[in-house]
């Protein structure tokens, strides 16, 4: 008897082996749920509705081809308006109420800094979050593991500009005009390396998160005597940055990390951001990449405002083609360790929109390279090959 239920026993346990898989959060049969964070209603706003926007351009391609594996992607979007603690709460909703199979795209340094617990505490991966903070592909913080960075760090940018600046100019007076946050601390970081490296001093003068008064910084910049200085800001920043100086009389050489490298600086800032060089973690949007080529050919077709069109659009499709291969590698079944072991298998792999992308289980960086450029006659143009 005890020989028959033993029998029983492992039968039962085959059965259950060979039964359906239990699903992973937010995936059906049919639809994969993801979550994305945005500034839907702070200081970023307007890049709140443009990312997501053009990430839904190439989920709506993947999803009139038949999806990932016979899935179809659905994004939900949260507000948390640049600021930590609502991007907490906002992350907490989508990973326990809305059962999301991970998160993609947040945006801010601080803000994503600020969910690594519950990333942690839920084993939820979060796909290429909207910041150029080096920190993201810090493997040693709180749920490292788990993030997938695809840009080159505010670090490395910094350190790239200051070797750019220096190398024609050797006397140069280099000053930083940074955002008072996790963003500006990994500039900062960047910018200690130079200076050891270099052996320089950067005068550096910081702003708060949503400033929109950049007077005094000019002026201290001024009487610091910087001839050329790397704002390290968004998109509005650079522009009123740009403009006071401009008012103020000064015309030093400005720089800007990779946030400010949008077409609506030049057209904003007017003749006072003619020759602002910038760092681009990726190709142009109007380049002849690849991905450059599908994104316009798509934007076409779904009949894309050309007012949304530009590198924050494109940086949302580009970003969204990372995820989409993610899960096409975490196969017909996938959980959340699926995806991740799926991201690390990218070895050098073509977007054709970022340089080659590789993961594996020591580095979730992406890249780290850029390309520098300056507006001219109005115009972005690309003044560097890729800079390592």
């Amino acid at each position: 008897m005890k020989k028959v239920i033993g029998i029983l026993v492992i039968l039962g346990l085959i059965f259950i082996g060979c039964g359906k898989q239990a699903p992973a959060p937010g995936v059906t049969d049919t639809e994969i749920l993801i979550g994305n964070i945005q500034d839907l209603s702070g200081p970023m706003k307007e890049l709140g509705a443009v990312l997501p926007a053009g990430s839904n351009v190439y989920f709506r391609y993947i999803n009139e081809a038949g999806g990932v594996h016979g899935r179809k992607i659905k994004m939900i979007v949260e507000d948390h308006q640049y600021n930590p603690q609502k991007s907490v709460v906002a992350a907490k909703k989508l990973i326990e109420k809305d059962q999301v199979f991970c998160l993609y795209h947040v945006i801010g340094t601080s803000t994503c800094e600020a969910i690594r617990p519950i990333l942690a505490e839920t084993g939820t991966p979060l796909i290429a979050p909207a910041t150029q903070s080096g920190t993201m592909s810090d493997l040693s913080r709180p749920a490292g593991n788990l993030i997938f960075h695809t840009d080159t760090g505010y670090d490395r940018q910094t350190v790239i500009l200051v070797e750019y600046i220096l190398k024609d100019n050797p006397n140069a007076k280099i000053g930083i005009i940074y955002q008072d946050d996790d963003y500006g601390e990994n500039v900062l970081k960047g910018a200690a390396e130079a200076e050891a490296s270099q052996g320089i001093s950067i005068q550096k003068e910081a702003y708060q998160r949503g400033a929109t008064d950049f007077a005094g910084q000019v002026g201290n910049m001024i009487k610091g005597g910087a001839t050329h200085v790397i704002i390290a800001g968004v998109v509005k920043e650079p522009i009123i940055v740009m403009k006071t100086a401009a008012a103020m009389g000064y015309s030093p050489q400005f720089f800007g990390t990779s946030p400010t490298m949008d077409h609506r600086v030049a057209l904003a800032a007017g003749p006072a951001g003619e020759g602002f060089i910038a760092a681009n973690f990726a190709n142009l949007w109007t380049s002849d990449a690849p991905a450059a080529v599908k994104y316009r050919e798509l934007c076409e077709q779904y009949e894309v405002p050309k007012a949304y069109m530009g590198m924050y659009h494109f940086y949302g499709y580009m970003t969204a083609k990372v995820l989409v291969e993610g899960l096409k590698r975490a196969g017909k079944n996938p959980t959340r360790k699926r995806l991740v072991n799926g991201l690390e298998t990218l070895n050098k792999w073509e977007s054709g929109a970022f340089p080659p992308l590789t993961y594996n289980s020591k580095d979730h960086a992406g890249t780290e390279s850029v390309i520098l450029v300056q507006v001219k006659d109005g115009v972005q143009t690309v003044i560097t090959d890729w800079i390592d």
